[in-house]
């Protein structure tokens, strides 16, 4: 399997990510696909910084981690994909990609966004991608780190 997990997650890597999922899901490789971020050095240093040694980290644009995962480019690697919007997820369905599980993190609140949880705050139109995704078939959950249990995202929404 490539795809372990897709975290929508808007701080990307940090602490959490590099010290409780990592160690959990066992991953070789992170991969930040975003638009803005895969074009801003300074955010790819300091994510680059924090990466456990030995472990691949790719911080690209949609299109290019499309093309990479269509080519089999990481075939081999256990990868953790980490995402500020759902829409990206959305984009990697539609091309094809196996995704197995949706983990939703931190999603900050915003004059447009609901909180709907402690940590994720959504809107309309991340709503109707997440109903996107759950029309894939894909399980969608709520869990910050992995020792929280896990709790399916349509059963807590509008709570």
């Amino acid at each position: 399997m490539t795809v372990v997990l897709a975290r929508v997650d808007q701080r990307l890597v940090h602490g959490v990510i590099v010290n409780a999922w990592y160690q959990y899901l066992q991953v070789n490789r992170f991969m930040v696909i975003d638009d803005e971020v895969s074009k801003n050095e300074n955010m790819k240093t300091s994510m680059r910084i924090v990466k456990p040694a030995g472990t691949g980290m790719s911080i690209i644009d949609t299109e290019k981690a499309l093309n990479n995962f269509k080519a089999g480019k990481y075939d081999n690697q256990r990868v953790l994909v980490l995402v500020k919007e759902p829409e990206t997820i959305v984009k990697m369905l539609e091309a094809g990609i196996e995704i197995p599980k949706v983990n939703l993190g931190i999603i900050f609140k915003s004059d447009d966004r609901t909180q709907i949880t402690k940590f994720i705050a959504l809107n309309e139109k991340e709503k109707a991608d997440l109903n996107k995704i759950h029309e894939y078939g894909v399980p969608i959950k709520l869990q910050f780190v992995p020792n929280d249990p896990e709790k399916d995202y349509f059963d807590k929404k509008g709570e």
